[in-house]
């Protein structure tokens, strides 16, 4: 028997607008708030992580192990680095990097791993009905690669150096070691991010703006999506 499709939020903002949308909602008891139930026609778990690649990692590994899910997406907001996208836009990753991961004194290349990744692969099918979704929804939306981070980007040199060096699309905070950690214990993870604000100076301001507002639009996304697979 399949096991069901695990969804995973940083922010409250955003696991409550799939919440909403979900059918037989019920709470769960798991060291982070949980829910099972369905969407688009899916048996789910969503779990709220917090904010952080640490806890990225952690629900990941723990949400892995407890619910043996079948698929997995990654989904929130993000700030801009791709002059093309505005507030609303969604950005569904090819891959994603850690931005702030740094050996370079070793040798390495900025955001290399010692295990010598750099640029960590979603699911591309996953991927594929997600970009279905969004051309059938008519939403503004692109194809690309998310900056993961411990840092909140509000400066518009670092988002800069972050755009030039890495070619990413978009920054935010959990996304690349989520991907690091379904993809090591075998799952199968799509990561989807929509835009609140430009990672410059008045990134903090839009993101506190527009965070409840993107979030419904991406939990319409994924609803879609999931009743494509």
């Amino acid at each position: 028997m399949e096991g069901p499709i695990l969804l995973l939020a940083a922010e409250g903002e955003e696991a409550e607008a799939v919440r909403t949308r979900m059918a037989r909602a019920r709470k769960l008891e798991a060291p982070w708030p949980a829910f099972a139930g369905e969407l688009g026609g899916r048996e789910v778990r969503l779990l709220e992580s917090g904010i952080g690649k640490a806890a990225a990692g952690a629900v990941v590994g723990w949400a892995v192990a407890r619910y043996a899910p079948s698929r997995a997406v990654w989904l929130g907001v993000a700030g801009s680095l791709n002059p093309t996208l505005s507030t609303g836009d969604v950005l569904i990753a090819d891959d994603a990097v850690q931005w702030d991961m740094d050996l370079t004194p070793l040798g390495r290349e900025p955001g290399e791993l010692d295990s010598g990744e750099r640029y960590i692969p979603a699911d591309a099918n996953l991927t594929a009905a997600l970009h279905a979704s969004a051309q059938s929804l008519g939403y503004r939306h692109v194809r690309g690669r998310i900056a993961s981070g411990d840092k909140f980007v509000a400066d518009p040199e670092l988002a800069r150096w972050i755009r030039q060096t890495f070619s990413a699309d978009a920054v935010e905070m959990e996304g690349a070691a989520a991907l690091w950690a379904a993809r090591k214990l075998g799952t199968p993870m799509a990561l989807v991010r929509a835009v609140t604000d430009s990672a410059d100076t008045a990134a903090a301001g839009a993101f506190e703006r527009f965070l409840v507002e993107v979030s419904q639009r991406l939990a319409v996304l994924l609803e879609d999506a999931l009743a494509r697979l």
